[in-house]
């Protein structure tokens, strides 16, 4: 059960649920934008883990597939991956990353919006409710997690209620600045528009902690599996 909760908080880790979320926080009135989102990802990937979990088992091709992306091995090489990214950082060698940076920022600049971009921009729950369906289609970890949880033979009680658990702790990113706006509005945009701020002056800083603490993290997780 451990692994799965590790495998939630992975998920959680989604560079495009992040870029959505930024977006609509930095629209008018984002709360119903979020809350839509937030209804039309759950309604995808909950009842795509139930109907794994319960009606299949585990046993779709999908899953089978993914339960190598998990091992022990690859923990380990990824981890030893972000650590030498976060070396390499720390050794003031990352000039040619910052040039890549920069590069990468005008072309965007210069680049349009991609369509769900664009959808998010218009404005609307239902609009986001659909872009939160289509962006949460369960991926090889929410795939691979499924199918551990089916191996455990819980209750059908007990599964419904991990996987309800997974889905809260993979959505955390929509469902903080939710309970964020509803409690304190006008504090929430200003920290929004400071962190925006701090993302593009401190990005390759902000690349180095995650690339360590990553890294670091993955190589506990990979030596605990071998050894237990």
């Amino acid at each position: 059960m451990g692994t799965i909760l590790l495998l939630a908080v992975w998920a959680a880790i989604y560079p495009t649920l992040l870029a959505c979320v930024v977006v609509m926080m930095l629209l008018p009135r984002p709360e119903p934008l979020l809350l839509g989102f937030l209804l039309g990802a759950i309604t995808v990937s909950v009842s795509c883990g139930l109907v794994i979990v319960l009606a299949l088992g585990g046993s779709s091709g999908a899953t089978t597939t993914t339960k190598h992306t998990v091992s022990p091995v690859a923990e380990l090489v990824l981890g030893a991956i972000l650590l030498l990214l976060a070396l390499v950082l720390f050794s003031g060698r990352d000039q040619r990353y910052d040039a890549a940076i920069e590069r990468r920022r005008e072309a965007k600049a210069a680049k349009p919006p991609s369509k769900a971009m664009q959808r998010l921009q218009s404005g609307t729950p239902r609009v986001t409710f659909v872009v939160g369906a289509v962006v949460n289609i369960p991926g090889v970890t929410y795939l691979a997690a499924m199918d551990l949880l089916a191996r455990q033979h819980l209750s059908t009680f007990s599964a419904v209620l991990v996987v309800l658990a997974f889905n809260a702790i993979m959505l955390l990113l929509l469902e903080i600045p939710i309970v964020a706006y509803a409690l304190a509005p006008d504090r929430t945009a200003a920290a929004v528009q400071e962190f925006k701020s701090r993302l593009v002056r401190d990005e390759g800083r902000i690349v180095y902690w995650c690339a360590l603490l990553a890294g670091a993290a993955l190589l506990a997780i990979g030596v605990a599996h071998l050894v237990f």
